[in-house]
């Protein structure tokens, strides 16, 4: 039986259409509905995503108890029932070889948030004057600085297009070996860093360890390749059918498409099966 639920937002539990905007994207009335029933049916349910707590009101559309549970800046800040339960940091020597690496790079900056509370993002860099670096409409930042001013919960790199992303990335994994670099999403012009050996798949672990559940009742779905530490960490990951070669390859289940609602039908399965002291259909077989 599921008693713990994780999922990835952007292109798992929230479809992102040809015909829209990344930004635009919202859960669906099916969305809320089946989060709804997990949570009535007595499961945790929680996003796992890089995102920020305070960022989640709008995906959410203001529901607060939908999101008290999460494994946010990609697991690096834990949280249970509306309280934080572990915080890990990325410390700031790596960081700022990061930095000087985007500096001497075509492209590239790097962009830190503040993951506990609703502050302004901003940025690292030698090479960007603050209106250069805000050139656009994706991530800007209220302020750019020469140096890394710390560790932090939550840093990506920036990138103003997708052409070099995945050679930056792989780079900066050659050089800077204390973090890993992911890319979330291939709509999604950024570069998730981590501490080395620290993701989602972290986050689920602790979560299952505060509930004082088995690893068996916890529910993963995702789609990237910052979902696959997490789809490893779980016996019963699950991923959508539009999901990365990488990330499918790791997963137990599958499912449909994002965009036909798939996790959205799935989370209402568990709802169901787990009222019934049961795995949910999916899982069976």
């Amino acid at each position: 039986m599921i008693k713990l639920v994780l999922t990835d937002l952007d292109n798992t539990l929230i479809p992102h259409r040809p015909d829209e905007e990344f930004h635009e994207a919202k859960l669906s009335d099916e969305g809320l509905a089946s989060i709804r029933a997990l949570v009535d049916a007595g499961v945790h349910f929680g996003p796992a995503t890089g995102r920020s707590p305070s960022s989640m009101a709008e995906t959410f559309r203001g529901e607060a108890w939908a999101y008290a549970t999460g494994a946010y800046s990609n697991g690096q800040l834990v949280c249970v029932d509306g309280e934080a339960v572990h915080r890990e940091w990325t410390p700031a020597e790596p960081l700022q070889r990061v930095s000087d690496i985007l500096d001497e790079q075509p492209e590239g900056f790097l962009v830190f948030f503040d993951m506990e509370g609703d502050g302004p993002n901003w940025g690292v860099s030698r090479k960007y004057r603050l209106d250069d670096a805000n050139a656009g409409d994706f991530l800007r930042v209220s302020a750019l600085y020469p140096e890394v001013q710390g560790p932090t919960l939550k840093a990506i790199v920036r990138m103003k297009g997708s052409e070099r992303t995945h050679g930056l990335r792989d780079l900066l994994t050659h050089e800077v070996p204390e973090l890993d670099f992911a890319i979330p999403s291939k709509d999604a012009h950024v570069i998730d860093i981590t501490p080395k050996g620290w993701g989602k798949g972290s986050a689920a672990l602790i979560m299952a360890d505060v509930l004082g559940i088995s690893l068996d009742e916890v529910a993963v779905f995702g789609d990237a390749d910052n979902d696959i530490s997490m789809l490893k960490a779980v016996p019963n990951s699950v991923a959508v059918a539009n999901a990365s070669v990488d990330a499918a390859a790791v997963a137990h289940w599958h499912i449909g498409d994002a965009l036909d609602e798939s996790v959205a039908k799935a989370l209402a399965d568990i709802a169901r099966a787990t009222a019934r002291g049961e795995m949910p259909s999916f899982m069976q077989g």
